[in-house]
């Protein structure tokens, strides 16, 4: 009877401690903020930085229909080492 009891014991230990896992939410940071850095430069082509959309945003100001920004994927760096844009736009972002 005593053996039972212990398996019954650690059996419900066992699908607790599972069961505690299973339902637990994972902890997740905001990834998706950083996932979306991108390379900022200006219509003009000067580079701006590296930063998510929002921020980007943020640094222009209040939406538009002007163009504050676009946003690049990659960059490449000139003779000079001056960064330079890569590929195509990915993203822009507008000001008044």
């Amino acid at each position: 009877m005593k053996t039972l009891k212990t398996a019954i014991a650690a059996l419900l230990i066992a699908g607790g401690t599972i069961g505690a896992f299973a339902f637990t939410k994972a902890n997740t940071e905001k990834v998706n903020d950083k996932k979306a850095d991108l390379y900022w430069f200006s219509p003009g082509g000067s580079y701006l930085g590296q930063r998510s959309q929002s921020t980007q945003q943020t640094q222009c100001g209040t939406p538009g229909s002007n163009i504050c920004a676009q946003g690049y994927s990659a960059i490449d760096l000139d003779d000079n080492g001056n960064p330079q844009p890569e590929g195509s736009v990915v993203s822009q972002t507008t000001k008044n």
